[in-house]
Parts: C-alpha cells; structure tokens; sequence
C-alpha cells in the first residue's frame, strides 16, 4: 500500500520548470517555462558545483506575478559566470499556486522559509506604516541598513538570504512610499492564500 501511495505520489508530483541559460553582452538570461498544470509561484536557479563561485537566484518577491501553466518568461541577470558556464545552472526548487512543490526537499525548505521571512518583514512594514502613516523613506532605509549584510562566509545561509531578501522588501517599499500600505495589504493576502 506505501508503495502505491509513493507511486501515485511521484505521478502527481509537479516537475521542475525547465530552464535554459545563455550568456549575453553584459550578462545572462534565464528561459524559465513551467511545464506544469499549476500557476508557478515562486523558484530557485542555482550556480551548482561550479569551482570557485556560488549564485543564487531566488523568484518568490511580492510584485512578480505567477507563472501560468505552459507559459515561458525570460529573466535577464547581470550576472555573467551563469552565462558562460550553462552547464552548472540549474532549477533547484519551486513553488506552485496550488501549494505543491518540486525540487530538492533542502532547496524547497530553503525558497519556503525564505517566504515565511519576507511575510513577516511585509507584516512588520504594514504595522510599522500603520502605527506612523506619514513614516518616511529614511526610516524605512535605514529600518534597511539595520539588517546584516551577507558576507563571503555566510552568504548561503538561510539568515543571509532571510536578510537580503527583507531588504529588498524594506527597500523596495522606501522608494514608493506613497500608497506602499495598501500594496503591502495586497501582498500580504496573495502571500498567505
């Protein structure tokens, strides 16, 4: 019976979008199409076992819309090693609307986790946007600056992609303050259905 269940399982289970790199003047580009039945959500590309260099690339932010079933978006990078290097890029995980997943169980935990911390960082800026409605772009950057930079060391750690990702959150909100609550309001529903 386990066994049929596991079966039935991995016939059900969505696959990886596919992904093809290619280099261009000044950087790369990302071919991402999702093969499956279920809006894309979020994903992960990752530089893998490539000497020297490590590259993440996270789609997960709160003003990218989901990917539809079949649909193909190109993502232009400035990164120029993924470009050149194809082979080592590859899918490692995604998300989809229907709360199925794809990809390594560690990459999967890892885009998951990484979601849980940006919805609170959007819970945090509504609180914060709420309590002080007239709260400034410098607050809210240097609300940015207070967070740790990744370093070399710990660039690849769930605190340091935790990190940049509510920075650019915090950030991204700094720079269009004016009407940024209701946007968050709006996020913070899509990210929790």
């Amino acid at each position: 019976m386990l066994l049929t269940l596991s079966v039935v399982a991995l016939l059900v289970a969505p696959p990886l979008p596919e992904l093809r790199t290619e280099a261009t003047a000044g950087g790369s580009v990302f071919h991402v199409k999702n093969g499956g039945t279920q809006p894309l959500t979020g994903f992960l590309i990752e530089l893998v076992n490539y000497p020297g260099s490590s590259y993440m690339y996270f789609q997960d932010e709160m003003s990218a819309a989901p990917l539809g079933a079949g649909a193909a978006k190109q993502i232009p990078v400035v990164n120029m090693t993924v470009g050149a290097v194809p082979e080592y890029v590859k899918m490692q995980a995604a998300l989809y609307g229907d709360g199925s997943t794809a990809g390594s169980a560690e990459k999967v935990a890892q885009l998951m986790e990484r979601r849980r911390h940006v919805l609170a960082t959007v819970r945090e800026l509504i609180s914060r946007l709420e309590k002080t409605p007239a709260a400034t772009a410098e607050e809210l950057k240097q609300w940015a600056e207070s967070i740790p930079a990744p370093t070399r060391a710990n660039r690849n750690t769930q605190a340091a992609i935790n990190n940049v990702a509510a920075k650019g959150v915090i950030l991204d909100v700094a720079a269009r303050v004016d009407g940024a609550l209701v946007r968050l309001r709006a996020a913070e529903r899509a990210m929790r259905d």
